[in-house]
């Protein structure tokens, strides 16, 4: 690999990283806004806990035709981007619960079609090392900044009736910035097709769901991958809707106290863990390293329980979770890169994001219809029993070793 290809792709993805990361943080506290601010009733949470994840079945087919045909591997990348900040820009004009779940919508659904085209640009552009430690290195990079800006975003927010609306718009405009140097990441040429894919056998709506399959079937490790997170990513999104209901009616939070527990706590966590994650990749089956993140997010909720006696265990709670985030990021993302080999990494990635879909069209739902009948502590609690199985059945089922010599 040239070190020029290596430079202008390393620089691309730092700036990209810096420029996002204000956005991702507001992002963060959607849910929080829409029902502090804008009064959003528990179906209209449920609705928006369902559509962010649910959209990445949308997301799925947006590069599932990459694996033919690779030379759009940027185009792809680029466009995804760009659409995905658009809705945001009208923000200041517009503040309907509707419309700011339709925004977040779109944000969801493109911010995931760009992953698995990204994360090849990645395995074509840096050698495995140098690409894993890119990639926890930026990571740790946008929690930095978090946690600075969790110093006054919050009071921010409290202090400015509707200071959200500009603050999203203008996080926004600084994200597309990034469009102009993503024009100049170089490709190699000649980009092979993958030699492990089907022939074309049925329509668009068809082929990439055969694909999966197909995929599932003749890779038994990344299918057993697939369920353990499946189980505990269920666990979580089931908890969605009760948890924002927890923090805005229970617990009653002010925009600063939790923007303190998510940027400054949750942010200490991913730093002082992210480069441990990245070592037990090496040396850790991954099997063993998704039940300990898994794990991790059980003790989310779990110090969530105390925070009716003292809000500090929110930090708490915030604390763990950006340990179990940490790798959860690192393992979700590279999983398709180090499952891949020699194969072409996109459709690994492809499959994690429709995973995420398909328990995002069940997970919130369930989880809005039950607080209708249980309260957020009982919610919790189920969710709590969910994950630990999900960490359970990922130890149960150990998939085979990776090769990992075998990767480049």
């Amino acid at each position: 690999m040239s070190k020029s290809r290596s430079f202008s792709t390393r620089f691309a993805f730092i700036w990209m990283q810096i420029a996002t990361e204000p956005f991702i943080a507001f992002y963060t506290l959607l849910l929080f806004i829409l029902r502090k601010d804008l009064g959003a009733t528990p179906l209209q949470i449920s609705i928006l806990a369902t559509l962010r994840p649910a959209f990445s079945l949308f997301s799925f087919y947006w590069s599932s035709n990459l694996l033919r045909d690779r030379s759009k591997l940027l185009s792809n990348f680029m466009g995804a981007w760009v659409l995905s900040f658009l809705p945001f820009l009208c923000l200041p004009f517009i503040s309907n619960v509707w419309f700011v779940i339709l925004s977040a919508a779109i944000y969801q659904l493109f911010s995931r079609a760009l992953i698995p085209s990204k994360m090849e640009i990645l395995k074509l552009n840096l050698e495995k090392e140098p690409r894993e430690k890119l990639f926890s290195s930026l990571y740790v990079l946008s929690f930095i900044e978090s946690i600075c800006l969790g110093l006054f975003v919050g009071k921010l927010l409290d202090l400015y009736e509707g200071a959200w609306q500009i603050l999203f718009a203008l996080a926004a405009v600084l994200s597309l910035t990034s469009t102009f140097i993503q024009m100049r990441i170089p490709l190699p040429s000649n980009l092979k097709q993958d030699d492990n894919i089907l022939p074309i056998s049925a329509n668009r709506i068809i082929q990439p769901i055969k694909d999966t399959l197909h995929l599932l079937r003749t890779r038994p490790d990344f299918s057993r991958f697939q369920w353990g997170f499946m189980i505990g990513g269920f666990g979580l999104m089931f908890m969605t809707p009760a948890i924002h209901i927890y923090y805005a009616d229970t617990l009653n939070m002010t925009h600063n106290s939790l923007a303190i527990a998510r940027y400054i706590w949750m942010g200490v966590g991913v730093v002082s863990t992210t480069f441990l994650w990245r070592r037990g990749i090496n040396r850790l089956p991954i099997h063993r390293l998704t039940a300990m993140i898994i794990f991790g997010f059980s003790l989310f909720p779990v110090a969530l329980l105390f925070a009716i006696q003292n809000l500090f265990w929110v930090n708490i709670a915030f604390l763990f979770y950006g340990i179990a985030q940490a790798g959860s990021h690192l393992i979700w993302n590279l999983s398709g890169t180090l499952f891949a080999n020699k194969e072409d990494s996109s459709k690994f990635s492809g499959v994690n994001i429709l995973m995420v879909g398909v328990r995002g069209l069940v997970g919130p739902v369930l989880g809005g219809l039950s607080c209708n009948f249980f309260s957020p502590l009982t919610i919790l609690m189920i969710g709590i029993v969910i994950c630990l199985l999900g960490a359970g059945y990922s130890l149960r089922s150990a998939p085979e070793k990776l090769a990992l010599s075998n990767i480049r």
